[in-house]
């Protein structure tokens, strides 16, 4: 049986503690999403889908965060917002959403912004219709609650989920520019940012906890 010198122990011992050290400094570390974002952490994160709080859009003010806001107050500000008159989300969508929303809003520093990716069926089949993603970008600022859309009801494949050469589809809103050209949301309870900006909704930011 070989003898182990203490030379060649210590070289052993000093690289395994390198490699936890290293190993242990990018795990705290923030990490980089499927849309190219800068995560910093994930507030939810199911199979197809996240809330998630990332790096504020370069360019953009600071934001009034943290902002505390009550689950059913962001239950119905997300309920009342609609797509061709249809609401966007399902009651079991907002059960799944609110809940991290107002929870990740809670700890969100100023230049931070909440994002979110969720996947539901919507269609004439109900929950039996194709899997379609709906994304945002949440954030506080003078006064005002901010949701950028950046698709809707947007169809996916689960190949797409399972491909590391298929550009994700979980996109959250921009403020520089509108992601889907096309989408455009009646805000319900709020009002549109401006005329050129139907994804961009705002909601009075009172409150609630």
């Amino acid at each position: 049986m070989s003898r182990v010198s203490p030379c060649n122990f210590l070289r052993a011992a000093l690289a395994a503690s390198l490699a936890l050290a290293l190993g242990s400094c990018g795990a705290l570390g923030s990490k980089t999403g499927e849309d190219g974002a800068e995560v910093l952490r994930y507030e939810y994160r199911p199979p197809l889908g996240f809330v998630r709080i990332e790096r504020i859009e370069s360019g953009a003010p600071d934001n009034a965060h943290p902002y505390g806001i009550s689950v059913d107050a962001m239950r119905q500000k997300l309920a009342s917002v609609k797509l061709r008159g249809d609401p966007i989300f399902t009651s079991e969508e907002l059960d799944e959403l609110a809940p991290y929303l107002a929870a990740a809003l809670k700890s969100v520093g100023p230049n931070e912004d909440v994002t979110f990716a969720l996947t539901g069926s919507h269609g004439l089949l109900g929950k039996f219709s194709p899997k379609t993603v709906t994304t945002g970008r949440v954030f506080v600022r003078d006064q005002r609650l901010n949701i950028i859309f950046g698709v809707v009801h947007d169809p996916f494949a689960i190949l797409q989920m399972q491909t590391p050469s298929v550009p994700q589809p979980f996109i959250p809103g921009t403020r520089a520019k509108r992601i889907d050209a096309k989408l455009a949301i009646t805000p319900g309870m709020g009002r549109l940012a401006g005329d050129d900006r139907p994804d961009w909704v705002t909601f009075d930011a009172v409150r609630t906890e």
